[in-house]
């Protein structure tokens, strides 16, 4: 049966219904299957507020609108790790949190921490969008070379074509 239309009680498969396995296998490498994503969106996620793992994944799934929910195999080792390196630590509550070490090895304040995770998630869901379709980005090459100028300037890196 093709995803896109309706099985044989009427259901509808396809983007606006049950997204059917081969759009939830798609969306899933799109946008949340990439490697190194959970990192950057967990620690998004406890600078909001504390959490456990559960909430993580409920969060994420809920993110996606349902057609993504991370496992437990790959919330709780992360989870682990981050608090070896000592990003997070286990509050009484037995939610996870940032230290005060993951604070001053950002080195900027909690502001600025929020709007370059949002600013690498973003990055992630333009380059994953350019994989899949390319095309539907070339009409924002100019507002991307901007960015891209902006974020050079910030960054100290010599641009070229222009004056000091």
């Amino acid at each position: 049966m093709d995803d896109d239309n309706p099985d044989a009680e009427g259901r509808h498969q396809g983007p606006w219904g049950n997204p059917g396995p081969r759009h939830r296998e798609h969306l899933g490498r799109m946008l949340f299957g990439r490697r190194g994503f959970l990192r950057p969106q967990i620690i998004q996620l406890l600078e909001k507020q504390p959490m456990n793992g559960v909430d993580i994944m409920n969060e994420l799934q809920g993110m996606s609108h349902g057609w993504y929910r991370p496992s437990p195999g790959s919330i709780y080792p992360l989870l682990e790790h981050l608090e070896k390196e000592g990003l997070i630590a286990k509050n009484k509550d037995g939610k996870f949190e940032l230290t005060a070490a993951y604070r001053e090895q950002m080195g900027v304040g909690d502001d600025l921490v929020s709007a370059l995770s949002v600013m690498e998630s973003n990055t992630s869901y333009l380059e994953d969008l350019q994989k899949s379709d390319g095309r539907s980005l070339s009409k924002y090459r100019d507002r991307i070379e901007k960015l891209t100028k902006r974020l050079e300037a910030l960054n100290g890196t010599p641009q070229s074509g222009r004056g000091p």
